[in-house]
């Protein structure tokens, strides 16, 4: 949900201007109203029907760090804000003040050194995934790409924001793999983090000394408040596939020839306990190189969503789906040899075996193998939940435990249930978890989606008590909700949480004196308005809050 929706039409003076253009070159600036109004649509997690953002005054479009700084500083001379855009995924990059300048940097778009012994990238912001994958694949290795999609920014989720992703079982996720980054402040000067500041390269990212990346970045990101990041180093992993995936046609048409080493599995058990104990050894044994639990309803709503209205309005089909199938994941294993794929299909069918389960191994299988193969190593797919509805959001749950992630889908689709019943959402058949792995089986996640009709007044009205909600839910659950982004529910949940937002705005006012950074997403609050949150929820908040908040000496006894 964005802070501020309502479109402004402010000015830049001449002078200002001027500053921009020499910053960037007369080509590269811009101050045109049909540009501008280029840069107010961003999609997801937007409350206005019209899903506007605010209008920046003007647009920049550097090349290097060192434009960069100088469009820094002539916002800083006169009083203008700035905002980062990369590849643009949601309302994050957008402004929520009237007098910022949009700093695009699609011109910075280049992967400047793959470090094939050391196993890292150096990249631009507007390098994508799927660019950094297809070269890292070239060389025996691959980049981890979050769930968003393979047309986001790698640098912007490891630096400013956050992101998880199915291959995050083998190979984590986005600013556990930062190594190193050039980050130009809210003042104009650069501060290179990690082995980079000490003139040794780009592979460490701390020390030695206390690290700066819980200042940078710390759970979430800062979303643009603290600066703009120019390049950044990402660790790789191995690929024992092909260097090149050859694949044709594109999303649901594409058939992709599946390598002799890959292994596309499909896993159904009878109850979650049994789901949750396969999981867990599933990690424990370390066969994964992606890993997601999808509800199969889910699937069907990705590709097929007219399918799924009509299947939702049938009790069989509706029961076969939320409930006979309902406990499976999918599992894709890669090996670097036919002996070592070998024992990974073994060792999942012992597990698969143990635990009362059935497997259906697709990758040959014309109906999905050759098309879901690249949508899952280069996550293609995600991008369709928009099919539905048009918009979505998810009830954003933290890394924790596995069983507590499951726990959370439960406590998710009993929610949506709720909404879906009162009309308020779309029905998905309320089981629509995003879930996945870390790191083997250390850490689980769990995102529960759900997508709206942004035409319809009554979906639009439920999206704000929906999100509380859900963050309520999480507080009783001990998980910490992602409450970075909204400027609402910083107000209501920072007090319960050593009010960390205190914290974030000293650390703005540290490195931004002037202001000149867009700090709506990251540090901004604003009146929150219960007026539409269920009375019920509303007295568990207020319990919470009372049971949670900190003084400012800490916690209560």
């Amino acid at each position: 949900m964005t802070t501020q929706t309502t479109t402004t039409f402010g000015v830049i003076s001449d002078e200002a201007f001027r500053d921009l253009e020499a910053a960037v070159g007369e080509e590269y600036a811009s101050r045109e109203p049909g540009v501008l109004d280029g840069y107010t649509w961003q999609p997801t997690i937007n409350d206005d029907p019209a899903k506007w953002v605010k209008r920046p005054v003007a647009v920049v479009l550097p090349s290097c760090t060192e434009e960069v700084q100088e469009v820094v500083r002539a916002c800083n001379k006169h009083g203008l804000k700035f905002k980062a855009f990369s590849t643009g995924w949601g309302v994050y990059s957008g402004p929520t003040y009237d007098n910022v300048v949009q700093v695009d940097l699609r011109r910075m778009n280049r992967i400047l050194e793959i470090d094939e012994k050391n196993m890292y990238a150096i990249i631009e912001p507007y390098v994508c995934g799927a660019q950094l994958q297809a070269e890292a694949m070239k060389l025996g290795l691959n980049a981890h790409i979050i769930g968003a999609g393979p047309a986001c920014s790698p640098l912007a989720s490891a630096t400013s924001g956050w992101g998880v992703g199915w291959d995050g079982v083998y190979m984590s996720y986005g600013h556990r793999n930062l190594l190193g980054a050039e980050w130009v402040l809210p003042n104009g000067e650069v501060l290179r983090v990690g082995s980079l500041d000490s003139g040794l390269g780009w592979f460490a990212p701390d020390g030695p000394g206390p690290s700066i990346r819980g200042i940078m970045r710390g759970s979430a990101g800062a979303l643009g408040g603290l600066g703009i990041f120019t390049k950044c180093s990402l660790k790789l992993y191995n690929w024992p596939g092909p260097p090149l995936m050859k694949t044709e046609g594109v999303m649901l048409d594409a058939q992709t020839e599946p390598p002799e080493n890959l292994r596309f599995h499909l896993c159904f058990f009878p109850d979650r306990a049994s789901l949750d104990e396969a999981v867990y050894k599933m990690g424990e044994s370390e066969i994964a190189y992606i890993f997601t639990r999808t509800a199969v309803g889910a699937y069907i709503n990705t590709f097929a969503p007219h399918l799924l209205q009509r299947i939702a309005k049938t009790k069989v089909l509706r029961d076969i789906l939320s409930k006979t199938v309902k406990w499976g994941c999918t599992i894709v294993m890669v090996g670097s040899s036919e002996e070592e794929i070998a024992f990974q299909e073994g060792i999942l069918k012992a597990i698969i075996e143990e635990h009362g389960g059935l497997s259906m191994e697709s990758t040959q299988a014309a109906a999905i193998g050759p098309m879901m193969i690249m949508n899952f190593l280069r996550v293609s797919a995600i991008p369709m939940v928009f099919r539905a509805g048009g918009l979505f959001s998810t009830a954003l749950a933290r890394n924790e435990a596995w069983k507590t992630q499951m726990d959370w889908a439960d406590t998710g689709e009993e929610i949506k249930q709720r909404w879906i019943d009162k009309g308020g959402i779309l029905d998905d058949l309320a089981d629509n978890p995003f879930m996945a792995l870390y790191e083997q089986n250390t850490w689980g996640h769990c995102e529960e989606i759900f997508q709206y009709n942004a035409r319809d007044p009554k979906h639009l009205a439920s999206l704000e008590p929906l999100f509380v909600e859900f963050s309520v839910a999480a507080i009783e659950m001990c998980m910490e909700p992602l409450s970075v982004t909204d400027a609402r529910l910083r107000e209501v949940v920072s007090p319960m949480m050593g009010r960390y937002n205190d914290w974030q705005k000293k650390i703005s006012l540290s490195l931004d004196e002037k202001r000149a950074a867009d700090t709506g997403m990251y540090c901004d609050e604003v009146d929150f308005d219960f007026s539409k949150v269920d009375p019920v929820v509303k007295e568990k908040l207020d319990r919470l809050a009372a049971g949670f908040t900190w003084t400012e000496t800490g916690p209560p006894e």
